[in-house]
């Protein structure tokens, strides 16, 4: 992988980790200066994600080879965005649920928590896996993410039926699977990028 797109890919994850804690802090204690923050940071990575895809533009030549040499790191850098997209999701949530002071149950909260935790984690694998491309690493953030939208599914599945029980409060739902739903999409993307780097490290 080029050295200079590996290393803006790199500041990409960075910043969206920071981003998605953020999304985190603001889920456990939401505070003004919590919302700010991330709001910074959002802008952040929509600047190094310009700089991103405007650099592998650059890098390549405009033949067909050079075309189909940009794909799949125009790909990643799709899905980084849309990554951002999600976790601006789950912020716009958060927002609405402190503004109009709605609570989730007990078991919402630890639901939300363990969608978030294994995010965030596997999240973090992404820099580790663009420097070295290494194939049981992203074995290991495949399976385990898999894994965790599985069992997202299954918290979206059973607080449906709860709601039908009239077990949860109607004005909370939307807000409570729009974020189990926001995460996954982060999943998927996370998922995304691991497969199209071990693609890349198959090439070189």
């Amino acid at each position: 992988m080029d050295k200079e797109i590996r290393e803006k890919m790199i500041l990409v994850c960075q910043n969206l980790m920071k981003m998605l804690e953020l999304a985190f802090e603001v889920f456990r204690k939401p505070t003004e200066k919590s919302f700010i923050d991330a709001e910074e940071v959002k802008d952040k990575i929509h600047h190094y994600s310009s700089e991103l895809t405007g650099f592998i533009i650059s890098k390549s030549p405009s033949s067909e080879k050079g075309r189909e040499w940009a794909k799949p790191y125009l790909s990643i850098a799709s899905s980084l965005d849309r990554m951002t997209y999600n976790i601006e999701g789950i912020l716009d949530r958060l927002k609405a649920k402190s503004q109009n002071h709605i609570f989730f149950s007990d078991q919402a909260v630890k639901e939300v928590n363990d969608v978030f935790q294994e995010a965030m984690r596997l999240l973090g694998n992404l820099p580790d896996l663009i420097t070295t491309q290494n194939k049981l690493l992203a074995r290991r953030i495949g399976e385990e993410g898999r894994s965790m939208f599985k069992i997202a599914n299954g918290y979206s599945e059973g607080h449906e039926e709860r709601l039908i029980q009239g077990i949860c409060v109607p004005k909370s739902s939307p807000i409570y699977l729009g974020i189990i739903e926001s995460l996954k999409g982060v999943i998927v993307h996370i998922l995304e990028v691991s497969g199209k780097i071990v693609s890349l490290s198959s090439k070189s």
